[in-house]
């Protein structure tokens, strides 16, 4: 009974390799990240075998690996480690380890993206935070050790919001890696901002606003550059806020479109007859306005809100 112990202790120890049949074929994967530390077999091919040597350590650069080397490799492994010989077949295209151990901060993965913008935009950008402003969204940028780093096509223009950067890594002249970070663009704007609250329907003085320049990230809103004074809040304001151009409006006393009343009167003959304003006018200025009925275009001045008189010739 005795002798079968060292027969199935070595059963045991043969299982991993007569599990995968075939002379021990395995796959070798196209690319794997690795971290610091240790390299398994597993982790850059398919093996599940109970036998996981670790195949390299703290990798510093990325590694090249041809399916006939690997194979070489892991035969001189398993005899050192089992003291026989066991072929190995490695199967798949050559294969690249990409260590991840170096790592980029907040401030040096922004600078980075800037120096690549500022040279591929039509129109250099300046300072950095002069005319945008970028950052990060993440605090730290994991990078792979022993590549060199370049944006992909930053494009010609940049605009405000959020954006993913696409940046890519080179070994050896080749792209080996690809990954997009997520930014926050500003861009430097100026507009005027209400200095107090303001009611609707309230007509600007130069006590209610004045000009700023600030950073936004929103590119879709247009805000009002020129002066807003004399114009009317067309809703009501709160204090320290950017006016946009369609909150802000020259109101007349009747407005181009609007359905007006013309009065005239004929010794104790009053007649009221209903028209359309073709231009808009303040009360006391002469506007043109269409007869609805007879389709005629009359001159009449203006009298009140919705009310011209036509004036005897």
């Amino acid at each position: 009974m005795k002798l079968w112990i060292p027969f199935l202790f070595s059963l045991v120890l043969g299982l991993p390799i007569f599990a995968n049949q075939e002379d021990n074929r395995l796959y070798l994967k196209p690319k794997t990240i690795v971290g610091v530390g240790e390299v398994r077999l597993s982790e850059f091919t398919n093996w599940k075998g109970n036998w996981n040597p670790i195949v390299y350590q703290n990798v510093k650069a990325p590694i090249l690996i041809k399916p006939e080397d690997l194979s070489g490799l892991l035969q001189n492994l398993y005899r050192k480690e089992m003291g026989t010989n066991v072929p190995f077949s490695v199967m798949g295209k050559d294969g690249i380890l990409l260590p991840k151990t170096s790592v980029l901060s907040k401030k040096e993965l922004e600078l980075s993206l800037w120096k690549d913008l500022n040279a591929s935009t039509d129109h250099p950008l300046g300072e950095f935070g002069e005319t945008f402003r970028i950052s990060s969204e993440k605090e730290t940028f994991p990078i792979i050790s022993g590549t060199s780093t370049v944006w992909r096509y930053p494009g010609r223009s940049l605009h405000a919001g959020k954006r993913l950067f696409p940046l890519d890594f080179y070994f050896e002249g080749k792209l080996v890696h690809s990954e997009s970070v997520p930014f926050l663009i500003e861009e430097k704007k100026k507009a005027y901002f209400t200095k107090r609250e303001i009611p609707s329907k309230t007509i600007l003085t130069d006590d209610d606003v004045e000009l700023r320049y600030f950073f936004s990230s929103d590119s879709f809103r247009e805000y009002t550059e020129e002066n807003p004074v004399g114009k009317t809040a067309l809703n009501g304001f709160l204090p320290d806020t950017a006016i946009e151009k369609k909150q802000v409006r020259t109101l007349h006393t009747i407005e181009r479109g609007q359905e007006v009343e013309l009065v005239y009167t004929a010794g104790n003959l009053l007649l009221k007859i209903k028209t359309r304003a073709l231009n808009s006018g303040d009360r006391g200025e002469e506007i043109s306005l269409l007869n609805l009925a007879s389709q005629k275009t009359i001159k009449a001045r203006v009298q009140n809100e919705g009310v011209c008189l036509l004036e005897e010739k």
